[in-house]
């Protein structure tokens, strides 16, 4: 059954005051929001835009049509780089600019969040699960980055809560609702595609519920609908999210075939079947990925004390009868995306890189896990473990937040090299530099012609394998060559300890002085080379 998933005299909410219970679950989301907001402002600009931010604004900064074009070599659809596109012709490409689309996003994750846990496991457990997730250091973290990190949870979050509804109540406005929302999160994120096979064991579950007794509450219900009613409006809306999402199959077909996600393969150690296990303690408490690892934020064995904490809730809300049916469809939704990836980067090729993608199903597990709280302890004692809860999350959120979590390179390199550049200067970055370190040139009001070696790597500025190239192919030394400066002309080279780099600068050392001008410095301002051809300056 969908319902409170609470006993007899736990049905009437957070009454903290005179107000309605519905008044208090709406008026208790809002702080929450409000608690949302605050954490993911403080320190929002504490670091500056990293490589996956920068590529993020080079892909939105381009003309709307050409984005999803721009991506075929990539690992992403393109939805959130054009909601970005429009925020920046707004606002403008600034640090806080960018960056306050995803806090948006964080925000409304809160209220999303809520509703999907009000319909499944009732008022008391969606209330809870806003305040949880508006205080999770993974939501807060993904907060403040200009990616898509946080779009993605949102929308399905509000697709799992359409589908519940299709499925309690059908109707040609819950099933468009649902169709949209779901294609939404596919044209979001290839990871949303993981989510189908979730949804349908979901709908099975929820339609399969005994119609559930009057819910004062407010608790959700799949009232007297057959079960062959509830399964068809969900076949119908998952066929329109399909036929919605089938102009960019061609495109992911492309990405299939791509090396972007060679680097989850590099960076990712840990075998399969622990991938899943290691999103729960990052779930509880831990932060993603930022270029670092993925970490509970928790001192010691904190981390995995809480992430059990959280495996015998939900053991709790499977274990109630009025919670069951819901729980094991929440439950079903969260595992299958993460199985499903853990099982196809071990087959095939790496898509699970811990830390980042799988928050698409954190407000699932949220709702899931006070869920089976609300289920288990009388209102006062709810409370009292929810205030608990939540003020240990802040607590780790707010010291996340007081401090830049890694240096980056890019930006000291652009201070350096800015003042430097004249008029005509080619500057050619190699490795990934490219995109951070344009980012912030530009945002300092230079110009300079900007160029990538290898000469492909400036069409998939977020990921780069030297191995790739083979170092006698005649294209890629005649491209070698062609960085030569003209006659008075002069390029400088963002270099990397790779063997493309070494070709490059082999190349240039044969029609070029080469030098290295911050050598003194130390690094990081020692990649900065100069190579300058001989003859007399052209007049500017």
């Amino acid at each position: 059954m969908i319902s409170d998933g609470i006993g007899q005299g736990k049905q009437a909410g957070l009454t903290w005051s005179s107000l309605p219970p519905g008044q208090v679950f709406v008026a208790g989301t809002l702080a929450a929001s409000l608690l949302s907001l605050g954490l993911a402002l403080r320190g929002l600009t504490r670091q500056p835009i990293w490589l996956d931010e920068a590529y993020a604004i080079a892909v939105a900064s381009q003309p709307f049509p050409a984005i999803a074009r721009s991506l075929a070599d990539e690992s992403g659809p393109p939805l959130y780089y054009w909601v970005l596109h429009g925020f920046i012709a707004l606002f403008g490409d600034g640090p806080a600019a960018v960056r306050v689309l995803s806090v948006l996003f964080g925000v409304l994750l809160v209220p999303a969040t809520a509703l999907l846990g009000r319909r499944l496991a009732g008022r008391r457990a969606g209330l809870a699960a806003a305040w949880v997730i508006a205080a999770s250091p993974m939501a807060v973290q993904f907060s403040q980055e200009t990616r898509m990190y946080t779009l993605l949870p949102l929308l399905t979050a509000l697709t799992v809560e359409r589908l519940a509804a299709v499925v309690q109540k059908g109707g040609r406005g819950r099933i468009a609702a649902y169709a949209l929302l779901l294609s939404a999160v596919w044209y979001t994120h290839n990871w949303g595609l993981l989510l189908l096979p979730g949804l349908a064991a979901g709908a099975l579950l929820l339609a399969a519920a005994s119609p559930p007794r009057a819910d004062p509450a407010g608790g959700g219900g799949v009232g007297d609908r057959p079960l062959s009613g509830a399964l068809f409006d969900w076949l119908l809306g998952t066929a329109a999210a399909l036929l919605i999402y089938a102009p960019w199959m061609p495109v992911l077909r492309s990405q299939a075939g791509a090396l972007s996600y060679l680097f989850i393969g590099m960076v990712q150690k840990l075998p399969a079947w622990q991938l899943p296990f290691r999103s729960l303690v990052l779930f509880g408490s831990g932060v993603g990925t930022t270029g670092g690892e993925a970490r509970s934020l928790l001192p010691g064995a904190g981390g995995i004390l809480v992430a059990v904490g959280w495996g015998c809730l939900i053991l709790a809300a499977l274990h109630d009868a009025r919670l069951r049916r819901a729980g094991l469809a929440l439950l079903v939704m969260t595992a299958t995306p993460l199985a499903a990836a853990a099982v196809y980067g071990a087959l095939w090729r790496p898509i699970y890189l811990v830390g980042r993608y799988e928050v698409m199903v954190l407000p699932l597990l949220v709702v899931l896990v006070t869920g089976g709280a609300a289920a288990i302890l009388r209102r006062r004692a709810f409370v009292v473990l929810v205030a608990v809860w939540v003020a240990m999350l802040s607590a780790l959120s707010l010291g996340y937040t007081a401090r830049p979590q890694r240096r980056f390179p890019e930006p000291a390199l652009a201070e350096r090299l800015a003042p430097a550049l004249r008029d005509g200067d080619r500057v050619m970055f190699t490795g990934l530099y490219r995109a951070a370190m344009e980012y912030h040139l530009r945002r300092a009001g230079v110009r300079l012609e900007a160029a990538s070696f290898p000469p492909d790597v400036a069409d998939h500025l977020g990921w780069f394998y030297d191995g790739l190239y083979a170092l006698d192919d005649a294209g890629l030394a005649a491209a070698a060559r062609a960085a030569c400066p003209a006659p008075g002309r002069r390029t400088w080279v963002v270099a990397t300890g790779t063997a493309t780099c070494r070709l490059l600068l082999e190349q240039l050392s044969a029609c070029a002085r080469i030098t290295s001008p911050f050598a003194g410095l130390g690094p990081p301002a020692s990649v900065l080379l100069l190579a300058e051809s001989p003859g007399p300056r052209p007049p500017s």
